[in-house]
């Protein structure tokens, strides 16, 4: 069965915010599960923002059991490992490994590298919504997909700090992503497949 969640409107913001992410790199051991209002209940996560000039809002279903508590943790938490390697210049972050693998490493490697070979970072709030959560083989692996909007956010040169383009233009549609994750044998949830459909006609415009 798929779940899917519900875009909404998220306040822009730029320049230095509260270094969040740096506490949230591991799923805790016996994590909470985050209590929904409604059955269509969606949630902001503020545990992915990063710090000094990127952000990300991921907007997700409400949580129905622990295994997509631990899946959507591990897309966030994967989500936030490369566009910090995106913004740092790197693709050897350490938690890269930690929540990517397979093809889907391979993947992200190439993303981040779109970045680094032109030594830009991008500069700005990246939007994930309409996210959609669908279960796969009995609970071990799953599949993960949602729209990500980059209409907020600017190409800035590392070198220079100078800020240019947009890098979805207003006419254009958000890039539609699509994640596979697998259950591997330690019960870690890990990105194992990455697509990125970018413009796509299957993403409303914002």
């Amino acid at each position: 069965m798929t779940r899917r969640g519900r875009g909404y409107a998220v306040v822009f913001a730029l320049g230095a915010v509260a270094a969040l992410s740096s506490g949230c790199a591991k799923a805790p051991a016996d994590p909470p599960l985050i209590q929904p209002t409604t059955v269509t209940a969606e949630h902001q996560d503020q545990r992915i923002t990063l710090p000094v000039t990127v952000a990300v809002a991921f907007h997700h279903p409400a949580l129905s059991d622990r295994t997509e508590y631990a899946v959507l943790f591990t897309v966030q938490q994967a989500m936030r490992s490369m566009v910090e390697g995106e913004y740092a210049g790197t693709a050897k972050d350490p938690e890269l490994t930690e929540y990517w693998t397979g093809s889907g490493l391979t993947e992200v490697d190439a993303q981040i590298s779109q970045w680094t070979g032109h030594q830009q970072q991008p500069v700005g709030t990246i939007v994930l919504e309409d996210t959609e959560y669908t279960p796969l083989d009995d609970g071990r692996a799953a599949q993960v997909s949602f729209c990500a909007d980059w209409s907020h956010v600017v190409r800035g040169e590392s070198r220079t700090h100078v800020v240019g383009a947009a890098v979805q233009p207003k006419t254009a549609h958000p890039a539609y992503e699509q994640l596979g994750l697998v259950r591997e044998s330690n019960r870690h949830w890990a990105v194992d497949a990455l697509t990125v459909t970018a413009d796509s006609a299957q993403c409303p415009k914002g």
